[in-house]
């Protein structure tokens, strides 16, 4: 929909935290710029923006029982992923 690549979606929907060093200060400084708006260890999210979607019979871990290699998964295969609505973008 705006023509970035998933995984730039995921950082900046989801928390990100930049380091950066300031003058006169001994301690890195750490900000988030991500919108906060999903956590997936956590398991929260903000309704009527994003879900997280899992497939019928999916395991409960990050990882599914395939391969990673998605050319080896089939046309069919769908993992757990966000959802997010149209408010959202």
């Amino acid at each position: 929909m705006l023509g970035l690549k998933h995984g730039i979606i995921n950082k900046l929907t989801g928390s990100y935290l930049i380091a950066f060093d300031q003058m006169g200060k001994d301690e890195r400084q750490v900000v988030d710029v991500g919108l906060n708006i999903k956590n997936f260890t956590k398991k929260v999210h903000v309704p009527d923006y994003v879900r997280f979607i899992a497939p019928a019979g999916a395991a409960n871990t990050i990882y599914d029982d395939f391969s990673h290699n998605r050319h080896a998964r089939g046309a069919k295969h769908t993992r757990k992923h966000w959802e997010y609505s149209e408010e959202c973008f």
